[in-house]
């Protein structure tokens, strides 16, 4: 029989051996471990069998006070334990139906991985939104690109950021939420400031002290920069903020550049395939999923 236990330091060493062989040792896993550990507004729990064996795991995010994001699911493909993502999840489930407040509940998958995509199906989740998955390597540089005459650069004004965002086409084609790399996180401004402007991670060009073009980006992933928010006013400045984001990539050490697209935004599509842009296996690849909220009474 199953029972459930909150993950703790000392389970490292177990959950990396789960993982070590996922998306050919590349799996994220290890980068958050440890701040999901530390996190306590959500839940990073393991299955445990009759033995107290750790075979899988599942983290529950709680990116607003109103809105759930489960993550993470993986088990221990050697131990042969059945049910262990169904268990997990159906923990989770139990956890937030004591929680009025809950908006939504969600998660993101790639469109090949089809155990997922079985099982929370099974469990209620539907396909919100299909988006497409871009990315592109970097040529292997001798020493960080300069660009002449480049006026992008950090910006740390909160206000104006949001104001741009707000009247942006890449939000109201992204009404679901904005991807922090495979994360899908509400228009917020606690996330926005949070997340890239209080980290350094928001890139600006200014004309006459208004913005004209933004890039908002991370670099949780181990080789990918990920570009999570991009617009410019023109042609012109869209190539301006893409060196300066080529540039940062270089700068913190990554291999790619990293985007992912809403469908219905076929101006950026055009845009990022000027730059060679491609998906991995196709088109519409990231799938968001949605449960409906009257789900978590059943």
């Amino acid at each position: 029989m199953l029972k459930t236990r909150k993950i703790v330091p000392g389970d490292r060493k177990r959950v990396f051996k789960i993982v070590e062989n996922i998306w050919d040792g590349s799996d994220y896993i290890p980068l958050v471990f440890d701040d999901w550990v530390k996190d306590t507004r959500g839940m990073f729990i393991a299955a445990v069998d009759e033995n107290n064996s750790l075979v899988g795991f599942e983290k529950l995010t709680m990116l607003t006070e109103k809105d759930a994001w489960i993550e993470g699911l993986r088990k221990d493909m050697v131990a042969g334990v059945r049910g262990v993502g169904r268990f997990l999840t159906e923990h989770i489930f139990s956890v937030l139906s004591k929680n009025k407040n809950i908006r939504t509940v969600r998660f993101a998958t790639y469109f090949k991985n089809i155990e997922s995509i079985t099982l929370f199906s099974k469990l209620g989740f539907r396909v919100l939104e299909e988006r497409d998955h871009k990315f592109v390597k970097l040529s292997k540089v001798k020493s960080i690109p300069k660009y002449a005459d480049n006026t992008a650069s950090v910006i740390y004004d909160t206000d104006s950021v949001m104001e741009y965002i707000d009247r942006s086409e890449w939000k109201r084609k992204n009404k679901s939420g904005i991807c922090h790399s495979w994360v899908v996180k509400p228009f917020s401004r606690n996330i926005i400031e949070q997340d890239y402007i209080g980290k350094g991670n928001a890139l600006a060009i200014k004309r006459n002290g208004e913005i004209k073009a933004l890039c908002l980006y991370t670099v949780r992933e181990i080789d990918d920069l990920f570009i999570c928010f991009f617009e410019a006013e023109t042609s012109e400045l869209f190539r301006e903020l893409y060196q300066e984001t080529k540039k940062t990539a270089y700068e913190n050490g990554q291999k790619n550049l990293a985007v992912v697209l809403s469908r219905k935004d076929k101006r950026s599509h055009e845009l990022f395939e000027k730059f060679k842009f491609r998906s991995w296996e196709g088109e519409g690849d990231f799938l968001l999923f949605d449960l409906p909220v009257s789900m978590l009474k059943k």
